[in-house]
Formats: C-alpha cells, sequence, structure tokens
C-alpha cells in the first residue's frame, strides 16, 4: 500500500526539519511505501536550504514555487503527482503530530471508508487559542452539514486522508485555505463515505507563526456560498 503525503510550506524555518524527521519516523500498522511531496511557496527565511537537505532521499519530491501561489494550490498540484493510494495532508509547523496519520489509514482500511478527517473537536477538545477562529470553523462546519447532509465537525482540519482515485475526481479551484471547506463540500456531494476520529493537536499563537487571518474566513466562505449557488 503507497500513501502520498503532501506538506505544504512557507517560512517555516523553525519547525520543517522537526516536522519532516518526525514525518519519517511514523510507524504504521499496516505495511506501507510512502513518498513525501513538499511544495515550498518561494520561502524567504533559510527554509529552502533546510528542505533541501532532504532532496537526496528517493521518497521525497521537492517543488520550490519561484512565488507564494497559495495552500490550496500547493495540495492541487500536489494532488495532481502523487501515485499513493491514499493521500495525507500535512502542515510544515508542528501543530499537527504526524503519528495521526497511522490512526487515520486505521481507520480507513478497517471501516472502508473515502475518507477520514482527523477531528480537533471531535471529544469537546479546547484546541484553539482564539476563540472567533474556533466559533468560524464551526459554523462554516454547520453550514456545510445543512445543505450537504454531512456529519462533520470539524472541516478546517488539516489532517485528512483521502483515497487518491477521489481526490483526482475533484475539479478544485480554491487557492486558499478555503480548499479544505471545498473538498469537504465535494465529499458531502459525491455522497462519498467520510468519517472522523479525534487526534492530537497542538495550537501555536500568531507570534510563533500561525498564518491563517480573517481573510482567509472570508475566502472560506466564499468558496462555500460558490457551491451553494452552483447547485
Amino acid at each position: 500500500m503507497k500513501l502520498s503525503i503532501i506538506i505544504c510550506v512557507f517560512n517555516e524555518i523553525k519547525t520543517i526539519e522537526d516536522l519532516l524527521k518526525k514525518v519519517l519516523k511514523v510507524r504504521y500498522d499496516y505495511k506501507i511505501n510512502y513518498e513525501i511531496i513538499i511544495i515550498d511557496n518561494n520561502s524567504t527565511d533559510g527554509t529552502k536550504k533546510v528542505i533541501s537537505k532532504f532532496q537526496d532521499s528517493e521518497n521525497i519530491k521537492i517543488i520550490f514555487n519561484r512565488k507564494n501561489y497559495g495552500k490550496g494550490n500547493s495540495i492541487i498540484e500536489g494532488i495532481k503527482i502523487a501515485r499513493g493510494k491514499y493521500i495525507v495532508f500535512q502542515d510544515a509547523d508542528l501543530e499537527y503530530e504526524p503519528q495521526n496519520f497511522n490512526n487515520l489509514l486505521n481507520h480507513l482500511e478497517k471501516n472502508k471508508l473515502d475518507a477520514v478527517y482527523g477531528s480537533r473537536i471531535k471529544n469537546n477538545e479546547k484546541y484553539a487559542l482564539y476563540t472567533i477562529n474556533k466559533k468560524f470553523v464551526v459554523f462554516l462546519t454547520n453550514i456545510i452539514n445543512f445543505f450537504y447532509n454531512m456529519n462533520y465537525t470539524d472541516t478546517a482540519t488539516n489532517h485528512k486522508m483521502i483515497k487518491s482515485s477521489v481526490l483526482k475526481k475533484f475539479n478544485l479551484i480554491s487557492k486558499s485555505f478555503a480548499i479544505d471547506f471545498e473538498i469537504s463540500i465535494l465529499l458531502g456531494k459525491g455522497k462519498y463515505k467520510v468519517d472522523e476520529i479525534p487526534i492530537n493537536y497542538f495550537p501555536r499563537s500568531y507570534s510563533q507563526g500561525k498564518k491563517i487571518n480573517i481573510i482567509d474566513a472570508l475566502k472560506s466562505l466564499i468558496i462555500i456560498l460558490i457551491y451553494l449557488i452552483k447547485n
């Protein structure tokens, strides 16, 4: 079984090396071959130099963009070249624990799912440093649940593991963080079998480098409205 791990990077010199080491150390209950697809959005803080250390690894593919095209664009490009049966997303900071991959894969395989989400709030855990962030995610999640008959608790989670054959069918258009909501909508529209499990998550503050902001929230709302109009 092959797993494709897509890592989107922009100015994460403080965390990227530790994150990649964690990804390489993940132990799976299934026999796994994996590929790591790193897409750097023209980092300017020295991140590129750190990533280049891993260039000789045969299971790591690195793409250096000439400009910052956005997280969504990186995910779209990563999906195009992914060769795994399953695709999982990973941010370049240390908020998401890569060892979650094993639990996601176990749940996906045992329950014959099309996708499994790692929910940060599945067990009513406090995951957000900023209350407004969590409230907006819950608000957008509830909209998607209502119109697409889904039962998501956390559509904005980065840890989504999805069948490659499913993702490659989607004509994704979001170039920003809104891609999380677009994927969730398309899974709902297609009536794919999706479930969630709780995951380990370690939120960071804006002073520590957190990047999502009010503009991303508005873009996410817009993408939801676009699909509702399409319906």
